[in-house]
């Protein structure tokens, strides 16, 4: 008897003890998100040395296909830099914050910079986020003398929705997702959207089911939804925001279905095309609660056997979903030297 209850009594301590373990870890990972410092940026854009043109439209299939530019005064044809914004899919715009702090810094630093805007999921449908930003590449290569950059190669950088979408375009050839005219576009005036280098800033590149991701880093479901429950009520009645775009439940898809819409699928498929021509660099905090970590990680496990050192990825612990510290200066810094590494 006495054998049984103490049987019981284990059981009972080693149950508690990691339950423990599991509510502390996700007790550290909200404590660091609700600690880590902001930055304030100015209402206002005074910046005058250069040239700010808003609201190009690129695209005249919808009033969301536009972009902004940032060209610096005193560089003759300025390296362009391609941004594109995240948001689930589902929010925000080209002067997202994440996106302002890119084009401020390097368009101090000698780059030409433009936001690209696109068609969220409320109005369309996968694949129309893709066919935007590559008809904006497309736009803006055959636009490189209107506006005065060198456009011969191009550095794409996306976060969060936005680094899928610039995986996407990284990973694609010109016959995939090349369907949106652009304005102007003709036969003779129809450029490649192929980019050069991705900058990958904690991107949402797979379309998966997060539990097995949220188990991994310590996060228990509940505590993952309150901690992002601005999505609440905004997927249209979809169970996530990457459903919504997709128009059908993520975890209901075949595998068939879900390559179609992933740029590991891509990049392994296009990989002699991409292999010693693209070059990857990503970045992605240790205790976000929105892209787990291990996405990251998975894409650099596919990315190093086609790219081999040209694939890079940088883990910052401490670091939340869209932290503003991963914009400081000296890690802008380390993403300029690889651009300029990579496009010389």
């Amino acid at each position: 008897m006495k054998k049984k209850v103490l049987t019981v009594l284990i059981v009972i301590v080693v149950i508690l003890a990691a339950l423990l373990g599991i509510f502390h870890r996700a007790a550290y990972l909200v404590f660091k998100n609700l600690t880590i410092p902001t930055v304030s940026l100015p209402e206002q854009d005074d910046w005058t040395d250069g040239q700010i043109l808003k609201n190009i439209q690129y695209s005249d299939v919808s009033e969301s296909d536009y972009l902004n530019l940032y060209i610096p005064d005193g560089v003759e044809k300025p390296q362009l830099f391609v941004l594109i914004h995240g948001g689930g899919f589902i929010a925000g715009d080209a002067d997202t914050k994440q996106i302002q702090l890119m084009y401020r810094y390097f368009r101090d630093h000698g780059y030409a910079c433009a936001s690209i805007n696109y068609r969220l999921a409320q109005e369309a449908a996968f694949p129309a986020p893709v066919q935007d930003c590559k008809a904006a590449i497309r736009f803006l290569r055959a636009n490189a003398d209107v506006y005065g950059y060198d456009a011969e190669r191009i550095a794409v950088f996306g976060e969060s929705a936005g680094g899928y979408l610039a995986t996407m375009c990284s990973v694609t050839l010109d016959d995939e997702f090349n369907d949106l005219p652009f304005i102007g576009q003709t036969e003779e005036n129809n450029p490649s959207a192929r980019t050069d280098v991705l900058i990958n800033y904690y991107g949402h590149v797979e379309m998966n089911d997060s539990a097995a991701d949220l188990k991994a880093i310590g996060l228990p479901k509940p505590v993952y939804m309150i901690a992002n429950n601005w999505m609440i009520g905004k997927t249209g009645g979809y169970e996530d925001f990457a459903s919504y775009l997709l128009r059908k439940n993520v975890s209901e898809m075949t595998q068939d279905e879900r390559n179609a819409v992933e740029p590991g699928y891509y990049l392994e498929k296009n990989a002699s095309e991409l292999s010693g021509r693209l070059a990857a660099w990503t970045i992605h905090g240790d205790c976000d609660i929105t892209v787990p970590l291990p996405v990251s990680q998975r894409l650099q496990e596919r990315l190093e056997p086609i790219l081999g050192e040209n694939a890079q990825l940088r883990i910052e612990p401490g670091m939340g979903h869209a932290s503003d510290p991963l914009y400081a200066d000296d890690i802008l810094a380390e993403v300029d030297e690889f651009i300029r590494a990579h496009l010389p």
